[in-house]
């Protein structure tokens, strides 16, 4: 095998891309419940963003408190508690798995390659992996959320490595490109590919930098990995 292990990002790489509106709508959805403007309580959610997906903030149900009373809504415990399980339930609405998903991952098992996932996520995705198709098939997940780390930073990537006992130039990575994740793997020694969006490109938040190798489906890395 070209590489000892595949190492994938989650969301609209695993899962097909969300189209913003829908993220836009579940976050509304939680602003709604406690009460807040949708407008500013969404701007400053995503603001929030690199303090969340590290932990810096606690879980949902601290970090919505925290931003509620930033600005200025007095939500109550029954509020906060409802808008969490919005958003457990929006959330697992963006767990929708691209169609080769799992048959790549199982693929990949079979031949012994190593597996291993790196997602910027909040608490939600660490609670629930369990329940997720692929998770039986991904020997070391890293959540930024547990691991008080986010990419591209290359300590998040070395974590994989280290889990897997692998070296960085053994690995191949798989990812969208979102959180300058293509580069920060390349940083890291590994060797970093884009696989597309399942549709087009309005399902992103934010264009993507990349120079790079592509592959229109997760399927296409069984060739990567098994091209000497």
């Amino acid at each position: 095998m070209r590489y000892k292990a595949v190492v994938f990002d989650f969301f609209g790489t695993l899962t097909v891309a969300s189209p913003p509106a829908e993220r836009v709508a579940a976050i509304t959805a939680v602003a709604e419940a406690i009460g807040a403007p949708p407008e500013e309580f969404r701007t400053l959610w995503w603001q929030t963003w690199p303090e969340r997906c590290v932990g810096a903030m606690g879980d949902f149900a601290t970090a919505l408190a925290d931003v509620a009373g930033r600005l200025g809504v007095p939500a109550s415990a029954a509020q906060i508690a409802a808008a969490t399980e919005i958003r457990r339930t929006g959330e697992r609405t963006f767990r929708g798995l691209r169609h080769d998903a799992v048959s790549t991952l199982r693929t990949l098992r079979e031949w012994n390659v190593n597996t291993a996932l790196i997602s910027d996520c909040t608490d939600e995705l660490p609670d629930e992996w369990s329940t997720v198709e692929v998770a039986p098939y991904v020997q070391v997940p890293v959540f930024s959320f547990t691991a008080r780390l986010k990419k591209p930073d290359p300590r998040i990537f070395a974590l994989a490595c280290e889990g897997l006992g692998v070296e960085p130039a053994d690995c191949l990575f798989v990812g969208d490109g979102g959180s300058d994740e293509l580069a920060g793997a390349t940083a890291a020694g590994m060797t970093a590919v884009r696989v597309l969006d399942e549709g087009t490109e309005h399902h992103r938040f934010e264009p993507v930098e990349w120079s790079g190798p592509r592959i229109a489906s997760l399927s296409e890395v069984l060739d990567l990995v098994s091209t000497p």
